[in-house]
């Protein structure tokens, strides 16, 4: 039987392989280092929301790979169309109870854990503020 993280940690992994190669791998890297520490200081729903709102390729990418995480690991079903899984993951959030959002908060930040570190082993990726995680 695998554990929650072991569950994350197998679905995350291959969302961040297939970014090595992307045009924004670099910009996804430092998204997957910083999120955890977005979701601390301003809490997962203003987290999620900063993402959609950016729209931009890795912000969506970002946001679209964590909500699959949390669906394929069995911690989060969401009905949405391929592509929208981030959307539906900010819904979901957003319409929570207060148990659920509790709950949800420390389901993201472990699966973040994962990405942040495959990001670095992977990606290479950098923090971007100044050095300072």
């Amino acid at each position: 039987m695998e554990t929650r993280s072991q569950r994350y940690a197998k679905s995350a992994y291959p969302k961040v392989k297939q970014r090595e190669h992307d045009h924004h791998a670099k910009k996804y890297g430092a998204l997957a280092l910083n999120f955890p520490v977005m979701v601390l200081q301003s809490g997962l729903v203003q987290s999620t929301g900063f993402l959609l709102a950016k729209g931009k390729d890795e912000h969506t990418d970002f946001l679209n790979d964590l909500a699959d995480v949390l669906v394929e690991s069995g911690t989060l079903i969401l009905n949405a169309q391929e592509g929208r899984q981030g959307e539906a993951l900010h819904h979901h959030i957003v319409t929570s109870d207060l148990p659920t959002y509790q709950h949800l908060t420390r389901c993201a930040l472990e699966t973040a854990s994962w990405f942040k570190r495959y990001a670095q082993a992977i990606l290479k990726a950098e923090s971007t503020d100044g050095g300072r995680e």
